[in-house]
């Protein structure tokens, strides 16, 4: 095992899943057919599905190796993971938690990743398939968040909300909203950051 092999291992570790373009930006494996070549040689490690690409996640085997604390279980959010992703590569955070519960008193917000990027902390959303009101519901909990004063007293700022979305109709629904409970939220279009 390769210190290459042992990173793409990680990364999978953290991240869940990785397609084979995503492994090929994150590790600067060069072209499809040596990052095909590596990741047949982490076959012992890592299952596949085929989606328009080959995407990756680590088995029994590979979780053991790397010691992650949990093994990716296959779902219908498949597709809102890889966008999560997708912004990882995007924004080259220094520090990335996915999926932690966030609780300031009676306040409970869930975002799909807290980040550290550029000079300030933010939360993430990805909006791939779901229904509207779902994004109501977040945003009013991020206010409610805000709010409470926590976040602007740990870090002298409330972070901004970024927001990846499949569809500009919700971009402009989105900054409304946002203009309407005071948030700052950066808002992109997945295809801006693939």
């Amino acid at each position: 095992m390769n210190q290459r092999q042992m990173e793409i291992l990680t990364s999978l570790s953290n991240l869940e899943m990785l397609t084979r373009s995503q492994i090929q930006q994150l590790h600067d494996t060069k072209s499809i057919r040596n990052t095909n070549f590596i990741m047949k040689g982490l076959k012992p490690y890592v299952n596949v599905i085929r989606l328009k690409e080959n995407a990756y996640y680590l088995n029994k085997k590979g979780v053991a190796l790397v010691g992650a604390k949990k093994q990716f279980e296959y779902s219908d959010q498949i597709n809102h993971k890889l966008m999560r992703n997708d912004a990882h590569i995007y924004f080259n955070p220094t520090n990335w938690k996915i999926e932690q519960e966030i609780k300031v008193r009676d306040v409970i917000v869930v975002p799909d990743a807290f980040f550290y990027s550029g000079s300030s902390y933010k939360f993430l959303e990805v909006d791939n398939t779901q229904k509207w009101h779902v994004n109501v519901t977040k945003m009013e909990q991020y206010k409610k968040l805000k709010d409470t004063g926590a976040f602007q007293q740990q870090y002298g700022h409330f972070p901004a909300i970024v927001w990846v979305v499949k569809f500009e109709s919700r971009k402009e629904k989105l900054k409304k909203l946002a203009k309407e409970m005071d948030l700052v939220c950066d808002i992109y279009l997945h295809d801006e950051i693939k």
